[in-house]
């Protein structure tokens, strides 16, 4: 489901999810309000937009590989989402670990972008109509891929800051976020509370990616 996920973010605009729970109030202080609807739904497109404009547009794989990192970073929360997936194991983790697992989040996410782009030449989105809920604007939309079914994606908006940023992809009613967390969760779990497990598995997943 996690690799679904990324398949799906980067094929609507650009990757990955955060956010929930107890935990998440301490771990998200640095939020505002939320945008508004039509703010949320003009941010969705706009995005989407840039997203499939580098996709679809000329240069080296290098030089969309670049463009689009650097606008995963400035649309989505990756650092927020990073501290929600690991969830309450954030404050068990000591500040090396922390360090080092954020470093493993963001290269995971960047090398999960930058592999799709051949994949995903040709991908359209429209983009739907934006509602409130409990975690931000939710603005629907509907990917395609040649080939391949519609996919239905809501993206969660919310102001994190000053500026609107994707915090979670809910896909087929799925919040990816919460999904992701427990993937990691019952790596940690499942060796004794040690996030040095994850932190092993992450690197293990991040070289059979570099590995093709």
């Amino acid at each position: 489901m996690a690799a679904y996920f990324r398949r799906v973010l980067l094929g609507a605009f650009a990757v990955m999810p955060v956010l929930a729970t107890a935990p998440i109030i301490a771990a998200t202080s640095a939020y505002a309000a939320s945008p508004s609807a039509s703010a949320a739904k003009t941010f969705i497109n706009d995005s989407g937009q840039k997203l499939v404009g580098i996709i679809n547009g000329p240069g080296s794989t290098s030089e969309k590989s670049a463009r689009l990192r650097a606008l995963v970073n400035n649309i989505v929360a990756v650092d927020q989402i990073g501290k929600f997936v690991l969830g309450r194991y954030w404050q068990v983790a000591t500040p090396a670990q922390r360090s080092e697992y954020m470093q493993l989040f963001h290269q995971t996410l960047a090398y999960n972008i930058t592999t799709q782009i051949r994949a995903y030449k040709g991908v359209t989105f429209t983009t739907g109509r934006a509602t409130t809920g409990p975690e931000g604007e939710m603005v629907s939309t509907e990917v395609s891929r040649q080939g391949q079914s519609p996919a239905h994606v809501q993206w969660v908006v919310d102001t994190v800051g000053g500026q609107p940023k994707i915090v979670d992809v809910v896909v087929e009613g799925t919040s990816l976020r919460v999904t992701e967390r427990s993937e990691y969760s019952s790596v940690i779990n499942d060796h004794g509370g040690q996030v040095s497990a994850l932190l092993d598995a992450m690197k293990q997943q991040l070289a059979r990616m570099q590995a093709g």
